[in-house]
């Protein structure tokens, strides 16, 4: 089917740029368009879910609300009619939210969301009556409640029927206060009619007036307190508790079938979305597809003409003469007359090289035979580089070896200098400890003279003793000679005499002992002194070569010291020409390692010289099938 004048010079005209940017600006039409529904259909829907799940928030704060009043019933404190009274202004908060999110998506709920407000008020309204009265039955902040007036009824009853002789009347009051308490702990139909037989069988006695004021009293209290609690409800069906419990029943219902318009009505907004989605972006494919059709046939047809050219070019036998000479505006007519700009470049590029062809041929035997004589030279570097190296390894080895032995030897060495100042340390403190004991021996000769002093004054005291014992004797003696002369009168005064002649001589017998062993003890300690004496003199003598061993052993550390400094130097010169050695080493294995990379390229370097040859010869062929 062949295009009219105008539609193809208009085709002609338009680049291929333009072509592609009116399809994306297609595109980006088509996709805002489907874009801007998707995002409004899509907030309707939100708007639909937020819908649902603000109610079933409702459905929770229904249950907070049933929960408040159970803790209500169950704790009977008053803070929970304000949480109760708080959550309910939330509910009713959402349910007015509600409201308007469903009428701004236009759909008609109104009876039941007048239902649920309805239902929501009167459980609100039944629940503060319930508090009302159960605050008036047993409220904890209300010392005028039924329970506490009934209590305190019953506690002047019992103390005036306790005043009273009447043991049956007693009796019957403990029957009464039994069926009173059961009927507190469970209140029931039965406990209540048990209470009430109590009541009605106490009354029917004979009571003396002071009693039937205080039963009268009680018994209004009773009945006032059975009253409100059968209001209140005595199960949670019956009463306030039952009516409440039913109202909360139908506003959950409502409130679930409320959820189900709305997820229904979500279900429906969700396929009728889908469905126009699927439309308008059928319309949009639809669109696209036509113009990449009718642009791509226009591309494609301009396309096929230009093959047919470079086909003719290209069947021509190497004709470098040919051109397209294409017409048009676009880029594949730009392409066109670039490619016949290339083709004339080529055709002078071709004659060029026919020209150098001859140059290169020369040129690569010769760089061929200088690559050849490269790479024997290379060869034998590479020999003689190897053979230096395995020389310079072992001279590195054989030094390694040296500077092994020389750490070893500077090893002993400080470990000789470790044992001098340990042996230095040790005869530093022997003779300390000498000059120690010089000094114990000679403060002991100090105290054993001392001692040698006072045995030669007790020796002294002795001889006094010895000479008072002598003239002890001596006076007896004369006492004896004088009792003898008196007779009878002096025997007992001779006794006396003759126990202290005794005396004497036992004390004169005990000096001679005392003083031979204080003589032996006495040359005892002149021995000692002596001993004493030579063994100070011994110590002094022992500090004083102790001292030269001292000074020679200092010597002995220095001099090691000297040597050990003299072999760490020999061991560092050592090390740093083990360090040159294997420099050397590296470099001459690195000047082999070049040599044989040399030898590689050289020989890489002949072999791209061959094939320079072989491509030069190529080129001539091929130059040969163009004409130029």
């Amino acid at each position: 089917m062949s295009e009219s004048p105008e539609k193809q010079r208009f085709t002609l005209s338009l680049s291929i740029r333009m072509k592609l940017i009116l399809i994306n600006l297609t595109l980006l039409v088509g996709v805002g368009i489907y874009a801007y529904y998707e995002q409004t259909s899509l907030n309707r829907l939100a708007s639909l879910e937020h819908a649902a799940s603000e109610n079933l928030s409702s459905s929770v704060d229904l249950l907070m609300l049933r929960r408040h009043e159970k803790d209500f019933l169950a704790r009977r404190d008053s803070k929970y009619i304000g949480r109760f009274d708080t959550t309910f202004e939330q509910l009713s908060q959402r349910i007015v939210d509600l409201q308007q999110t469903l009428a701004s998506q236009q759909l008609n709920l109104n009876q039941q969301e007048s239902q649920i407000v309805s239902t929501l008020d009167q459980y609100q309204s039944q629940f503060h009556q319930l508090a009302q009265l159960v605050n008036q039955i047993n409220g904890k902040d209300s010392s005028t409640s039924l329970s506490s007036q009934l209590s305190t009824d019953r506690l002047e009853l019992k103390q005036v029927v306790n005043q009273q002789q009447d043991q049956v009347l007693k009796v019957t009051l403990l029957e009464l206060l039994e069926s009173d308490l059961s009927y507190l702990a469970s209140p029931s139909e039965e406990s209540i009619a048990l209470f009430q037989q109590s009541l009605t069988r106490f009354a029917s006695r004979q009571l003396p007036d002071e009693i039937i004021q205080g039963f009268v009293q009680y018994q209004q209290s009773a009945n006032a307190h059975i009253e409100a609690i059968e209001k209140l409800g005595l199960t949670s069906s019956l009463g306030l508790r039952g009516s409440l419990r039913a109202n909360v029943h139908k506003t959950e219902q409502a409130i679930a079938d409320l959820q189900g318009q709305i997820d229904t009505a979500i279900e429906a907004a969700t396929v009728s979305i889908k469905n126009q989605l699927h439309m308008i972006g059928g319309a949009i494919v639809v669109l696209l597809s036509g113009l990449l059709f009718l642009i791509g046939r226009s591309i494609l047809s301009r396309i096929k003409a230009i093959n047919r050219l470079m086909q003719q070019i290209a069947s021509g036998n190497g004709d470098l003469t040919v051109r397209m000479n294409a017409k048009g505006n676009d880029e594949l007519a730009t392409l066109a007359n670039s490619f016949d700009l290339f083709i004339s470049s080529l055709h002078g590029h071709i004659k060029d090289l026919a020209q150098v062809m001859g140059v290169l041929s020369e040129s690569s035997c010769s760089s061929e035979q200088s690559a050849l004589k490269s790479m024997k030279n290379a060869e034998q570097q590479k020999l003689e580089s190897e053979s230096v190296a395995t020389a310079v390894n072992e001279l590195v080895m054989t030094t390694n070896e040296i500077t092994a032995n020389i750490e070893s030897a500077a090893s002993n060495a400080q470990h000789v200098t470790n044992e001098a100042k340990n042996a230095l340390e040790l005869t530093h403190a022997t003779g300390k400890r000498i000059d120690s004991l010089a000094e114990s021996i000679e403060d002991s000769q100090a105290q054993i003279i001392a001692l040698e002093e006072q045995s030669r004054e007790i020796n002294q005291v002795i001889a006094t003793i010895q000479g008072i014992a002598e003239q002890t004797n001596l006076l007896a003696l004369n006492a004896a000679i004088e009792a003898a002369r008196a007779g009878e009168s002096g025997r007992g005064f001779a006794v006396v005499a003759d126990e202290v002649r005794q005396l004497s001589h036992l004390t004169n017998s005990s000096t001679q002992q005392i003083e031979s062993t204080i003589q032996g003890l006495t040359h005892s300690i002149s021995n000692t002194a002596k001993t004493m004496q030579t063994s100070a003199e011994q110590a002094r003598t022992t500090n004083h070569h102790t001292h030269h061993v001292v000074e020679a052993i200092e010597q002995i550390n220095a001099q090691v010291s000297e040597m050990f400094d003299m072999n760490t130097q020999i061991a560092t010169a050592s090390e740093e020409q083990s360090m040159v050695s294997t420099e050397i080493d590296r470099n001459i294995t690195e000047i082999a390692h070049l040599a044989n990379d040399t030898y590689q390229v050289v020989s890489g370097s002949v072999r791209c010289s061959e094939q320079v040859s072989g491509v030069s010869h190529k080129l001539e062929r091929i130059v040969a099938q163009f004409k130029y």
